[in-house]
């Protein structure tokens, strides 16, 4: 019996490995069929002989047209009603109360991607950006999905503030006021809209993948309700974040060094930060020559009235040297 065995078991090695290689075959061919399947759902069909027309795919339309506007100075619409984490109805007005700027944040919690990338840059920049969180400056993270509610809102809550402290941690930030200057608003679709379409932030609901088509950037928001600075992308170089806000804050937050920048420079859209202005430069640049002539002027002007206090003579020009006869 034990030798019978002892000839069983190699044959059944060899059996096993056999099954086990057209397993693999058979799996590996229908992995060759699903992968064309797969993308035909993805794109239109196209006959052979065809040109693919992008006019026609799905999801190239979803985002045709939409962008984001520039729309610097605009009101946002405070009275509009929104719902807080608690679930309660408040104005945006009542939330945004603290007299500081605030950065508008605009996404939706079921985002697949693109909504992640944009708040895990605003994390890294808020990180690193040498201003606090409810100190200097609040968030609202404003979701325009009308299907988001305050639970969802919650849950978000604790997901970035903790994503946040991680990032701090590396940095050194202090972001203890996390919790009070960061909101997190739902709401209804009409007053979501309202205040989207004030700052200038397109979305279109794409019934083709069930997602949002949507733009990329943040809002700086004036205490007072005034957009002042639309920052684009999924990337925010902290020290852009930081001019943005103290110049949102009227000089009411930040260094005088920041203040000193923004006399000169200004914020350009195409390299996504702050540039030096030509013409503010050569204001400041006449400002600076005529404060160096006046205070030449002065020092030659005491110079020489100093000299001649010493020497008990007047000082006499060369003018009147001229003028006074030879003896």
């Amino acid at each position: 019996m034990k030798i019978q065995i002892d000839h069983l078991l190699p044959r059944m090695g060899l059996l096993f490995r056999q099954r086990s290689g057209m397993v693999a075959l058979l799996g590996g061919l229908m992995l060759l069929l699903w992968l064309p399947m797969s993308l035909m759902g993805q794109t239109p069909s196209v006959m052979p002989g065809e040109i693919y027309n992008q006019d026609l795919d799905p999801v190239l339309k979803s985002i045709d047209g939409l962008t984001i506007h520039d729309r610097l100075g605009q009101s946002i619409p405070l009275e509009t009603v929104v719902r807080i984490e608690s679930g309660e109805q408040a104005s945006l007005k009542t939330v945004l109360d603290s007299g500081l700027p605030v950065i508008l944040n605009p996404v939706y919690f079921s985002c697949p991607m693109l909504c992640n990338l944009v708040v895990e840059g605003l994390i890294e920049s808020i990180a690193q950006c040498d201003l606090k969180m409810g100190q200097d400056f609040e968030v609202v993270t404003l979701s325009i999905d009308p299907r988001d509610s305050a639970k969802d809102a919650r849950n978000r809550e604790k997901l970035l503030i903790a994503a946040l402290e991680e990032s701090a941690t590396l940095s050194g930030a202090d972001v203890s006021g996390a919790e009070s200057g960061w909101h997190f608003l739902t709401g209804r679709a009409d007053a979501l809209s309202a205040i989207t379409d004030a700052v200038g932030f397109d979305y279109r609901w794409n019934d083709y993948n069930s997602e949002y088509a949507h733009g990329a950037g943040i809002f700086v928001i004036s205490p007072d309700g005034i957009l002042t600075q639309t920052l684009k992308g999924i990337e925010f170089e902290p020290q852009t974040l930081r001019l943005a806000l103290v110049e949102a804050s009227d000089g009411k937050v930040g260094s005088w060094l920041d203040e000193f920048i923004l006399t000169c420079f200004v914020y350009d859209p195409t390299k996504a930060q702050y540039g030096p202005a030509a013409l503010k430069m050569m204001r400041l640049g006449g400002v600076i020559s005529v404060l160096g002539f006046g205070s030449y002027l002065l020092y030659s002007w005491m110079y020489s009235w100093r000299r001649g206090g010493r020497d008990g003579d007047p000082v006499i020009s060369a003018d009147q040297q001229r003028e006074q006869p030879l003896s």
